[in-house]
């Protein structure tokens, strides 16, 4: 296994979603697309998040490579929200509760912004990007599955975000040590947010999915029919998405010597560099040039 730490990668990216199959993408299970459907509509206000809980730490970064990583962290996620609001108008065409999941992520995360205090935001950001690294080590682990058996456009779409995720899965937690420091309150701080983080992710995720469900027994007794070919059937399960969350990864989160980089999973970010070297355009900047 690769023990290096791969580089974060600006890259410009525009996938071409106008053909793809948004109502049947995967020809895995109904409850996985769905899942990451679902997904995909709150990432959204998830980055946005994610972003500002860094961005606002900016000036307070005196390590020039990790404000440069910063900066990359947050160039990524914004790539990320961009291409997700693009994927997400091509399913919201098929699948009637896009809005209601996206109106429904914005109001999770809204206390947080306007009463938590700015580090317990960025707290919450390390927490929330310990997941989706797991994820993300989840789908690069099946990356040759994930091209053969789903619409190319949205394969292409999770497994560069899972790239991404893993390339920059360290910063917020760095950022985090670089402000709050390393001593036992800090560790204490990180580890209790992340346990109330799980335990109102899953009350969330819980009633979103249950409102998924919800909107589509309404869907498929009211006036208003959804598109042909759309799932209607099968709303996204809780116990799909915490099979990507291995309960060993999930819980070196808890260690208080723990690093994100502690799992060294680099080598399938090389992989999908190898057979995916063309992939948008990387925009790459002098060292110790802030991007623009």
């Amino acid at each position: 296994m690769d023990t290096s730490v791969p580089p974060i990668i600006r890259r410009r990216v525009k996938i071409d979603f106008d053909q793809a199959n948004a109502a049947r993408w995967s020809r895995d299970s109904r409850e996985f697309e769905n899942c990451l459907n679902a997904m995909s509509f709150f990432f959204p206000a998830g980055e946005g998040y994610f972003i500002n809980s860094v961005q606002y730490y900016m000036d307070r970064i005196t390590d020039p490579e990790l404000k440069e990583q910063a900066r990359r962290f947050i160039y990524q996620e914004a790539m990320h929200t961009k291409e997700h609001v693009r994927s997400n108008e091509v399913l919201k065409k098929v699948h009637t509760y896009g809005d209601l999941m996206e109106k429904f992520s914005v109001m999770m995360l809204a206390p947080s912004r306007r009463f938590m205090p700015k580090a317990t935001q960025l707290a919450t950001s390390c927490a929330m990007e310990h997941f989706t690294a797991m994820f993300a080590d989840s789908i690069l682990r099946e990356q040759d599955h994930v091209m053969e058996a789903n619409d190319p456009a949205f394969a292409s779409l999770w497994l560069w975000h899972a790239v991404e995720e893993t390339e920059h899965k360290a910063v917020c937690y760095d950022v985090y040590e670089h402000i709050c420091g390393k001593g036992f309150f800090a560790y204490l701080h990180r580890v209790t947010v992340m346990a109330v983080v799980t335990l109102m992710g899953l009350v969330a995720l819980g009633g979103g999915f249950g409102a998924i469900k919800l909107k589509q027994m309404w869907t498929r007794r009211g006036p208003k029919k959804a598109a042909p070919g759309a799932d209607n059937e099968v709303a996204p399960k809780v116990s799909v998405l915490l099979s990507f969350a291995p309960a060993k990864l999930y819980f070196d989160y808890y260690r208080r010597n723990f690093h994100p980089w502690d799992h060294r999973n680099g080598d399938l970010i090389e992989k999908w560099k190898a057979a995916h070297a063309d992939f948008g355009e990387v925009r790459e900047m002098t060292p110790g040039v802030a991007p623009a």
